[in-house]
């Protein structure tokens, strides 16, 4: 293939396709109108003789010679992006770049506030785009490059991408302050006999905690399930019910009405995971942002011993 016949905003295009599954969000991202964005993709098939982006139920999915070119185009065009600017290495000061990351409320208001306090100070141009993902959706995003990033449990995530801890997490259960009858202590027949909350991306009524309880021979009764941890407090408030959390998100306010208690049998906690693609693994700018990620996420860590 001749360089010189290449125009870059194919690939910049080409990028936003993969990432986006749609002509329409696509060309938002890129600032292009949809007609724009269908004739770039006219001119990408053309370009590489093949469909590239085919319709299906959800979205424009991509070809397997599109999966052959996601890793290099995105390689080739993040070290444009650093060359241009600055001779190859990434400078927080100057960079517009754009990060997604995927997670969850709970861990978004517990590291966002200071994470941007810091690019506010250090990286000013810098934005920061979080999404909401279905646990199961994690991989496959991180794949496509839809995000950069995400910080959630995936312990059976492929080889292609990589982790690491940022926080251990303990958990407590929350009631009212006016429960009828769990006042001065939680133990394990009245953490059965009253009914729960779970948080969950899965929208089902059976967590973590439910297969720990299996493992017990012990069943509690769900009958409420929500993935926005930030919203349980008020219902536990006004109701009998009880939901087990992450201790630090209990601690980033003084709740209303609700009170808190160790979990009345044993476990480990578990570990908050940063995930990333490998091939961003060298990236001068992922490797900045994981890095201030994992700063940040120390002074969270020493809220929850």
């Amino acid at each position: 293939m001749n360089l010189a016949s290449v125009d870059l905003n194919l690939l910049v295009a080409f990028d936003a396709l993969l990432g986006e599954g749609s002509v329409s969000a696509a060309a938002a991202r890129i600032g292009l109108s949809q007609p724009a964005m269908s004739k770039r993709l006219a001119h990408l098939r053309h370009l590489f003789a093949d469909d590239l982006f085919v319709r299906s139920a959800d979205g424009m999915r991509p070809t397997e010679r599109a999966l052959d070119l996601a890793d290099p185009i995105r390689a080739a065009l993040r070290q444009i992006e650093d060359a241009l600017g600055g001779l190859g290495q990434f400078s927080p000061a100057r960079s517009e770049r754009v990060f997604r990351i995927a997670t969850t409320d709970h861990v978004a208001a517990s590291l966002v506030p200071e994470l941007m306090a810091t690019l506010r100070s250090n990286a000013p141009k810098t934005s920061i785009i979080l999404r909401s993902l279905h646990r199961q959706e994690v991989v496959d995003q991180l794949e496509k490059g839809s995000v950069d990033l995400a910080i959630t449990i995936l312990p059976d995530a492929p080889t292609s991408i990589k982790r690491l801890n940022l926080f251990h997490v303990d958990w407590v259960s929350v009631v009212s302050a006016s429960h009828p009858e769990i006042r001065d202590d939680l133990t394990l027949d009245l953490y059965l006999k009253y009914p729960h909350i779970v948080v969950t991306h899965v929208g089902d009524l059976k967590g973590y905690i439910d297969r720990m309880l299996d493992d017990r021979n012990l069943k509690r009764s769900v009958v409420m399930s929500l993935p926005y941890a930030l919203a349980v407090p008020a219902i536990i408030a006004s109701t009998d019910m009880i939901c087990t959390l992450s201790a630090n998100l209990i601690g980033l306010a003084a709740w209303p009405g609700v009170r808190s208690f160790p979990v009345p049998f044993e476990y480990s906690g578990y570990e908050e995971t940063m995930l990333w693609h490998r091939r961003n693994d060298s990236d001068p700018g992922h490797l900045w942002l994981r890095r201030t990620l994992l700063q940040v996420s120390e002074n969270v860590g020493a809220t929850t011993h």
